[in-house]
């Protein structure tokens, strides 16, 4: 199947941004170390959140999924293989693996797959999990991990504030014993919540949002209830529709830019009223060309965000350079935009976009999550018709998109 789009319309419209997938999948795997129920509210509908129940629910778990509500019973969870052929498509899977050493001291677990946006090695997690006293036997397909004695505390410094590897250290470390200290952790608003989820439940965490967490081992947590924030990248690929296609539109969400996403959003042309419980954003007039722009961790523009940007650039009254530091895969997008008329050109890590007075309609296929989403956009900037195939990326992260498109005025249906 394949999502076809009609362009060349401005957007007007209300509607509603989703719960964050980068925070929902990591308080899936938090829930497990938990006694009682947990039930997160505001859970978008996704397949990757899908995916993530169907692989809990194999090994025991008791979840209900209703009304964008989750709610999780972890009893009956058991010690077993995590290596069902879901966790070989879904990238957090792998965070079950701090959750179960935590909870049972072992576990054995599939290599996680995921979208191919680069190497994205699992390096770090064995290295800090091998610090807390964890032997791992690496074979073919898949880690084999157990604990000699209780998992234990450890100072542990990060090559790279990698996400993953930070909030799967930090799942390990609030049942383990002693202190646990991470340095360069990363901190993004996903780890901010997970701590803050973490503690309500009973955790001792300190320092989360910046590059050095501190977690002091606990017996014991519990169930708690739990809202998801807003995505903030679902948020940010409705402000580059906005930014490419023009017009005014409510999204119902807290505030969700960051301070470098704000300050590409005006840059290019966009401005906002934000009120208690929606954002307006508004964009007319020409597309303005960023001089030079890289993306890092956070508080960095974020790597996803590139590939939402890069087409809004297309059209942009002059040339744009963007430099991906993040993922070496991030630019695989770019022949995909050629087809319909942008002039780029890229050398290594880096993309020089030369804005053209037009985009044009044509047949072009997803690579990844964020490379579907940004295509999305360029068709809705086209003239003209587009297909989009590998539509099952686009639906890992957002849900309801054909809706939503139609909804701001963007004819849009599966095909």
């Amino acid at each position: 199947m394949a999502i076809e789009v009609c362009g060349g319309q401005k957007l007007s419209g209300e509607i509603r941004v989703q719960g964050s997938k980068n925070a929902v999948l990591p308080l899936m795997a938090a829930s497990l170390l938990c006694e009682g129920r947990t039930v997160i509210d505001n859970c978008p509908q996704i397949s990757d959140v899908q995916a993530m129940q169907e692989v809990m629910q194999g090994l025991g778990s008791r979840i209900t999924f209703e009304k964008h509500s989750l709610c999780m019973d972890h009893s009956h969870f058991e010690r077993c293989c995590i290596c069902q052929d879901k966790v070989r498509e879904l990238r957090a899977s792998i965070l079950l693996m701090g959750s179960c050493l935590a909870r049972f001291g072992e576990v054995t677990i599939a290599y996680p797959g995921g979208c191919s946006i680069g190497k994205r090695p699992i390096d770090f997690h064995i290295q800090a999990f091998r610090q807390m006293g964890v032997t791992i036997e690496e074979e073919e397909d898949r880690l084999c991990c157990h604990c000699e004695k209780k998992i234990h505390g450890a100072d542990i410094i990060l090559p790279f504030p990698s996400v993953g590897a930070t909030e799967n250290i930090i799942l390990a470390a609030v049942l383990a014993k002693g202190e646990t200290t991470i340095q360069n952790a990363a901190r993004e608003p996903e780890v901010v919540e997970l701590c803050c989820f973490l503690r309500q439940a009973g955790a001792h965490i300190a320092g989360e949002g910046t590059s050095r967490i501190r977690v002091k081992g606990q017996k014991k947590l519990h169930g708690i209830p739990w809202r998801v924030r807003g995505d903030r990248i679902v948020f940010l690929t409705f402000a580059m529709l906005i930014a490419g296609c023009g017009g005014e539109v409510t999204l119902l969400t807290e505030d969700l830019f960051s301070e470098k996403e704000r300050a590409v959003w005006h840059h290019i042309g966009g401005d906002e009223e934000i009120r208690e419980r929606a954002v307006i954003l508004h964009k007319t007039g020409a597309i303005q060309p960023i001089r030079y722009l890289n993306t890092g961790p956070y508080p960095e523009f974020p790597t996803d965000g590139q590939s939402l940007l890069l087409p809004v650039l297309t059209k942009a009254n002059g040339v744009s350079t963007i430099e991906e530091r993040v993922f070496e895969n991030r630019f695989h997008m770019i022949g995909q935009l050629q087809k319909m008329g942008a002039n780029i050109d890229s050398v290594s890590n880096r993309a020089r976009i030369t804005g053209v007075t037009r985009l044009h309609g044509a047949d072009v296929v997803a690579q990844d999550l964020r490379s579907g989403a940004g295509l999305l956009i360029a068709a809705a900037m086209a003239d003209g018709t587009s297909s989009i195939k590998n539509e099952e990326y686009i639906q890992r992260g957002y849900e309801d998109i054909v809706d939503n498109l139609n909804h701001l005025g963007i004819r849009a249906r599966y095909c």
